[in-house]
């Protein structure tokens, strides 16, 4: 490897541009409930309720509408006309489109005498059923008690995790996010026994894709509306750089839920804070220093090495003495002998531990 300073005489005759880099980190070691609402909400699958209200029941109709939106459905629903096929939908009723699909594919069923039940709550059962048929599996697929035998599927495949629920009981909105995220990250039924990948799981319909640790790569779903990175000062609000109110914020640090007032507090004490946001969901990514597995670096550059095929091209840089790799083209960009950042210069980098341990910076914070 050759470093930096060896080279650095290579700018001067370059025309140095200043560069700031735009891509985050793409996976997540797990998920939190709000980054499971968030690329819900995104694909405007879920809407944005507030998921700590969580002792009443999602309705079967909401959930029907739900259902819709996210299947092939979701692009024409807005055609529809308002009819209705059950004597208790009305068909100026915001759902009576929703619900005559969800009918008519089978994936909810009527009760007796031609009911639909609109407000009572969804039970397990039936979502299970619903979620199972999207995916393409059918009643010839499931013999004897079909209900304990859906369960049954649908726990195998992952379909119902974190959701503690009997069949017979109703789902929470909660409940309603962690099934319809689940659903995104499962095989088709035709790809049951396929390695998951990005061309197997349902999930495919939305441009979906998985991380590393096949959950669904979230801020690669997001990174069309993303903005960031920018470094929240010491003495500054969230309002400082978020277009949206930071009490309407949805917020993680370091990949997990957090809080604007965490964030805040974070950066109050004197630890370099860089912030992403998704105004389209008010979603805010924050990493700090004390991340175990993501986070910040604020340092002096010591080093800046390149391999011997490309001198051009850094491959890892070296800040206070600990060496990181290029994440990313963006990255290498951000300190080859095109930008104005070179030994000696202070710089905040945002960064994320492989799975081998290797260490690597995703971005360069403003």
């Amino acid at each position: 490897m050759y470093n930096r300073f060896t080279y650095g005489a290579l700018a001067a005759v370059t025309g140095i541009v200043s560069v700031v880099s735009y891509t985050p980190m793409t996976a997540f070691a797990s998920t939190t409930l709000n980054q499971r609402k968030n690329a819900l909400v995104s694909a405007k699958i879920i809407e944005n309720f507030d998921v700590t209200l969580n002792e009443q029941p999602v309705s079967r109709a909401l959930f029907a509408k739900m259902l819709v939106m996210a299947s092939t459905y979701h692009t024409t629903v807005a055609a529809e006309s308002n009819v209705s096929v059950f004597s208790d939908v009305l068909s100026t009723s915001e759902y009576a489109s929703y619900i005559r699909i969800a009918a008519e594919q089978g994936w909810l069923s009527a009760y007796l005498g031609g009911l639909f039940k609109p407000d009572q709550g969804i039970k397990m059962a039936e979502a299970e059923k619903a979620c199972l048929t999207l995916l393409g599996y059918t009643n010839e697929d499931f013999s004897g008690s079909m209900v304990s035998n859906r369960n049954a599927k649908a726990t195998a495949i992952g379909l119902v995790e974190n959701i503690s629920k009997g069949v017979n009981e109703y789902l929470t909105y909660e409940d309603c996010v962690n099934i319809f995220y689940n659903l995104m990250k499962t095989n088709t039924s035709t790809n049951e026994t396929a390695t998951r990948s990005n061309s197997t799981i349902y999930g495919k319909l939305f441009g979906y894709t998985l991380s590393d640790n096949d959950e669904i790569n979230l801020l690669d779903t997001l990174e069309s509306n993303l903005k960031g990175p920018y470094l929240l000062k010491v003495d500054k609000s969230l309002t400082s750089i978020i277009p949206f109110s930071r009490s309407d914020a949805s917020c993680t640090l370091n990949g997990e839920s957090s809080s604007a007032d965490d964030i805040e507090n974070e950066a109050s004490s004197g630890d370099p804070v860089v912030i992403y946001y998704n105004a389209s969901t008010k979603s805010v990514y924050a990493y700090s220093s004390n991340g175990n597995d993501m986070g910040t670096i604020t340092g002096e550059i010591t080093n800046i090495y390149y391999s011997s095929s490309s001198l051009m091209t850094p491959t890892s840089v070296e800040i206070d003495g600990t060496e990181y790799e290029v994440g990313s083209d963006d990255v290498a960009y951000a300190f080859s002998v095109y930008s104005t950042r070179e030994k000696g210069d202070k710089v905040t980098v945002v960064w994320r531990r492989d799975s081998d341990g290797t260490q690597e910076i995703t971005a360069v914070a403003k």
